[in-house]
Parts: structure tokens; sequence; C-alpha cells
């Protein structure tokens, strides 16, 4: 594979993942922090949300098959990539724009959540379509899984690192989150459409793998897309493994965890990102070392040992956050983040481990059946993601009604309004915010912090466990299987 070829295609992660990660991991502290809502509007928002990525899961499986059925100039995959990508900002900026508020702020989420969730499965879909056909060669697949998660990484670390710096305290863009979103909202999007251009202009679709193996078969109709999906046995446990993960992984990055920042050391848009930025370095050291992992150990091996590293700096933030006096915030802080730290590189190392694991059953489904239908197969990555994503949305509406904590991004919601328009100073606006959050009872503090971090080990265990259990393509069975490929068999 050319060097430019693995660079272009990853680059293009970057700013897909900045996209991605600013509307699912901060719609939630839009609503909340933007939008005061009652008790109704905020579960007919959460109902929303949820509605939202279960349909999209549901039709993630036929969007493969309108891929894969595609024949033009252009290629199979770049249209929808372009369409998914124009479409998907457009839905984007529909959601943040718009200064409606109650049931009209509802009606408009609905539209906007529905465009954003549909057009960008089509791009993504797309985009991750491409990809084994680009390098079928195990070294070559991992080197290009790793840049690419890489990048993927640092617009996840642009996207959780800038915006609750740029919406929230001192150094929020107008002056509040009320105007800091849109213009967010607005970047994230041109951002997305640029670097996603340089892989629509600079990448081939043709390369190690044949791509257009399935050019003469007839186009998929439903059952025989269904059938595609479910008689791949490999990649369905490989699909519940990232289903777990991307549970895991919402609820950590949710607005569960920024309001946990928020309630124990206070509002300022600065801190969130020093407390996760650890996530980032993890996942940063994470996708060095993981071909080195994967080569020296394998990736059942590695598996373990990346679960095992989460679970221990998951109990490690939870022990010290519970015991540490409030009295020592700093030193609470200190281990909170470095906890972050070391979880994420597990969490990483897990992540790209699934991965591969589900792009090497493109070359399984093409063993077993003569044929590779890349798109379809890949297509259940972003079914079960979005399943997660809903799972991962109705939680957390269960915990803020369970715990109460609904008045509290109420208060911060009408604060930050009324300093958009004026009526109160940014000084104001603090101190006010300060005083709300400083009410809190400490039993919802820690409760919080005790969902935030035991609900995470519970789905990644029984996802890792599940797939070491039942996902047999290791590395000796997967040079089988693309040698007998290659010999025609």
């Amino acid at each position: 594979m050319q060097s430019r070829t693995r660079f272009y295609y990853a680059l293009s992660n970057l700013g897909r993942t900045v996209f991605y990660s600013f509307f699912t991991g901060f719609l939630l502290s839009f609503v909340l922090y933007t939008r005061s809502l009652t008790t109704a509007q905020f579960s007919a928002v959460s109902v929303v949300l949820v509605a939202g990525r279960v349909f999209d899961a549901v039709i993630d499986p036929f969007i493969g098959g309108l891929i894969a059925n595609t024949r033009s100039r252009f290629g199979r995959f770049k249209p929808w990539i372009f369409a998914g990508m124009v479409l998907g900002s457009a839905g984007m900026i529909l959601t943040f724009a718009l200064p409606l508020q109650g049931w009209a702020f509802v009606a408009l989420l609905v539209a906007g959540n529905l465009a954003f969730s549909v057009f960008y499965s089509i791009n993504d879909i797309a985009y991750w379509a491409m990809l084994p056909g680009l390098g079928a060669a195990p070294d070559d697949r991992a080197k290009l899984m790793s840049l690419t998660t890489l990048l993927g990484g640092v617009g996840g670390a642009l996207a959780f690192g800038l915006t609750p710096v740029l919406t929230n305290g001192k150094l929020a863009l107008g002056g509040s989150a009320v105007i800091a979103f849109p213009l967010l909202a607005v970047a994230a999007s041109v951002m997305m459409c640029c670097m996603q251009s340089i892989s629509l202009l600079g990448v081939k679709e043709s390369g190690a793998a044949p791509l257009e193996a399935d050019a003469n078969e007839p186009r998929l109709r439903l059952g025989s897309l269904l059938r595609a999906v479910l008689r791949n046995d490999q990649l369905m446990w490989s699909g519940l493994g990232l289903s777990m993960h991307s549970l895991a992984s919402g609820i950590l990055s949710s607005g569960l965890s920024a309001l946990f920042i928020y309630m124990r050391f206070g509002y300022a848009g600065i801190l969130a990102p020093l407390a996760t930025a650890g996530v980032a370095l993890g996942g940063f050291a994470a996708n060095g070392l993981i071909p080195r992992l994967h080569g020296k150990y394998g990736r059942a091996r590695t598996m373990k040992m990346a679960l095992t590293v989460f679970l221990a700096s998951s109990a490690f933030v939870l022990a010290t956050g519970l015991l540490i006096p409030d009295s020592a915030r700093t030193l609470q802080f200190v281990t909170f983040a470095a906890g972050l730290t070391v979880g994420g590189f597990g969490l990483n190392c897990i992540y790209i481990t699934l991965l591969i694991c589900m792009m090497n059953t493109v070359e399984y489904n093409q063993y077993k059946t003569g044929k590779r239908q890349e798109s379809i197969v890949l297509s259940v990555r972003p079914f079960l993601n979005q399943l997660g994503s809903a799972l991962t949305g109705g939680i957390v509406t269960l915990i803020f009604l369970l715990l109460g904590l609904l008045p509290v991004t109420n208060g911060i919601s009408d604060a930050e309004n009324a300093a958009a328009a004026g009526t109160i100073s940014e000084a104001l606006k603090l101190d006010r915010i300060a005083a709300l959050l400083s009410g809190a009872n400490a039993a919802q503090v820690k409760l919080l912090l005790a969902a935030l971090i035991v609900l995470p080990c519970l789905f990644l265990s029984f996802g890792v466990l599940v797939w070491r259990r039942k996902y047999t393509i290791d590395e000796a069975r997967y040079q089988e299987i693309t040698e007998a490929i290659a010999n025609g068999q």
C-alpha cells in the first residue's frame, strides 16, 4: 500500500471524528445548558434521541445494501461518502443553529437528529467499507487501521478538549454556551467537509483486494441482504464486542461526565478537557503500540491484558474518588485524570483490536460465500454502534432523572440564556452557576461517579468475554482464509 494512500485515507478520519464527537458527545450538553426544559420535555428529548438511534441502526444494513448495489463512474463508495458528508453537515447545523425553546425545540431536534444520524451513517458505512480493499495483507491493514484510529483519536481529542473550553466558563465564545454551540457546529461541519474531500480526491477505491469482485452478481434484495448479514457468525460476535465498547465509551464521554466534573471541581470549561485529556493520551499510546502488541502477543492475549488494565484503572478512579476527602480537591482531580489516562489505553486497545477483527470478516465472508460484500458486512458496525448509542441515551436519561439532576442543569441553562441576552453579566452568570453547583449534595456526586465507572466496566467485560469465547478468526486462521482465496478455493 502506498504511504500517500494510507495518509490521505486516515487524515480524513480526523475531520469525521471531530464532526461525530461534537454531535454525539455534546448534543446532550447543548440541550441541558442552553435550553430550560420541563421533565416532560426532557423525557421527550431523550425519547427522540433514543428513537433516532434505533431507527438509524435498523436502516444501516439497508444502506449497506444500497452501497453494495452502486455502480457509477465515481466508484461504489465515493458518491455516498460525498452525499453523507454534505447532508449530514446540514443536519448538524440545523440542530444547533435555530434558537427555539420548549416543544418547538423538541420538534426541531426530531428533524435535525434524524438528518444527522441517517446521513452520517451513509458516509460512515461507505468510508469504512472502502478500507478492506485498500490492503488485505495483515501488516498493511494493521498499519492503516492504526493510523486511521490515531488520527481519529486526534479528532476526538480536539472535540472533547476544545468544546468544553469554548462553551463554558470565561473562555466561552460570545460569552455564553448559547452563542458558542452554533459557532462550533458550523466549524465542525466545515472541518468534516474539507478533510473528507481529501480521501475523495486522493484515494482510489481499487487496491490489493478485488473491490469489484461482486460486480457481475445480481443486485441484492431485502431477503438476500438480511441473509448476508446473519450467516456471517464471526461478524456478529465482533460486532457485539464493538457495541459493548460503544456503550462503555459512550457513558464515559456523555454529558454525565462533564456534569460530574462541574459538580465536583467547579464550572470552568478548562477542567473537563484537562480531566479527560488522559483518555486521549492513553488512546494515542494504544495506537502507537497496538501493532507491536498484536505482533508479540496476538490479538486474544492483547484483549485480555487491555481489559485488565481498564478494570484496574477504573477501580482506582472509583476508590480514590470515594475515599479522598473533598478538602483535597487537587489530589482528587489528579487521581481522576491519571486513572482516565491508563483506562484510555486499555479502552482504545480493545477498540482497535475489535475493529480489525470485524474487518477480517470481509475475507471470511468471501471465503464462505464467494462474495466480499464489504458494504453489507461493515454496515453491522454502525448498526450495533447506533443501538449502543440508543441504549446509552436511555441509561443517561434514567440516571439524570433518578439522581434528580435536571433542576441543576435547568439552572445552568437559565443563567447561560440570561448572559446571552445581556440581562446579566458574565461574572454574575458564573457566580450563580457556582452557587447552584455547590448546593448539590454529596450523595448525588458519589452516585454519579459510581454510575460513570461501574457501568462501563460491566458492559466492556461482557463484550470482551463473549468475543474471547466465540470469535475464532485468529492470526493463523486468517492467513489460511486469505491463502485459500488467493488460490481460488
